[in-house]
Order: C-alpha cells, then structure tokens, then sequence
C-alpha cells in the first residue's frame, strides 16, 4: 500500500513534469545592435531555453556597408544577389512577362472569335426569320 501511494505520487509528478514540457520548449530569441564606426555594424543574437539554464551567444563577423547609407539593410534581410543570380531572376522575369503578354493576346483573339460567332449567329437568325415569312402564307 505505502509502495503504491509513492509509485503514484512519483507518476504524478512525472505526469506534471511531461505537461509543463511544452512550455518549458519554447524559446526567447532578441537581437541586439551595436553601431561601430560609421561604415560596419555587428549584430548579436542570444537564445535563451527555458528551463535548461543554458545559453548560447553567436557573434557573426561585421559586415562591410556603404557609408551613404548606414542601417540601410534591416539585419535579417537576405545577402545581395551574385550577377549571375541577378541575370537569371532577370531572364525568368521576362519569360514570364512574354507568358503573360502571349496569354493575354490569346484571350484577346478567342473574345473576338466569339464575338464574330455571335454575328454570324444574329445574321443567321435574320436570314431565317426573314426566309420563314415569305414562305408564310398571308
């Protein structure tokens, strides 16, 4: 009996210990920025998990960046674009816009298509209405 009661309060608290688990998962993140002289800037970034007691501090060697435009770059924007990079994005931009342009010359054609039909379709009418009563006895 007294084995019992100390198994179950044993589960118990590894039953708390498994619910407070998800919460004990998540993580703080913050990013600090420390301004150096006017044309580098170095971007700190500390996570911290709770519960655990560690934590881990990376420090990325500072980036070069152009002194008109100091801070121009939010620090989680993405690296700068290699020409070729560049050429292709350009490449495929233009495929896509000739895509479209030829799609939309296509709708254009099959909207006069059906515009043409619809004539040919009114003037048929008219031929038949205007046949019907001549032969129609008066």
């Amino acid at each position: 009996m007294k084995s019992r009661k100390l198994l179950g309060a044993a589960l118990g608290a590894l039953v708390v210990l498994a619910m407070s688990m998800p919460a004990a998962a998540q993580s703080n993140t913050s990013t600090t920025q420390d301004s150096q002289p006017a044309t580098s800037q170095t971007t700190t970034t500390t996570t911290t998990t709770q519960g655990s007691g560690a934590s881990t501090t990376v420090a990325p060697a500072a980036s070069m960046q152009d002194s008109t435009a100091p801070n121009a770059m939010p620090p989680d924007s993405a690296p700068p674009l290699t020409k070729g990079e560049m050429k292709e994005q350009r490449r495929v931009q233009k495929q896509q816009e000739k895509s479209a342009k030829a799609d939309a010359e296509a709708e254009k054609d099959h909207a006069k298509a059906m515009k043409a039909d619809a004539k040919a379709m009114q003037e048929e009418h008219k031929s038949t209405n205007a046949t019907e009563k001549a032969n129609t006895p008066q």
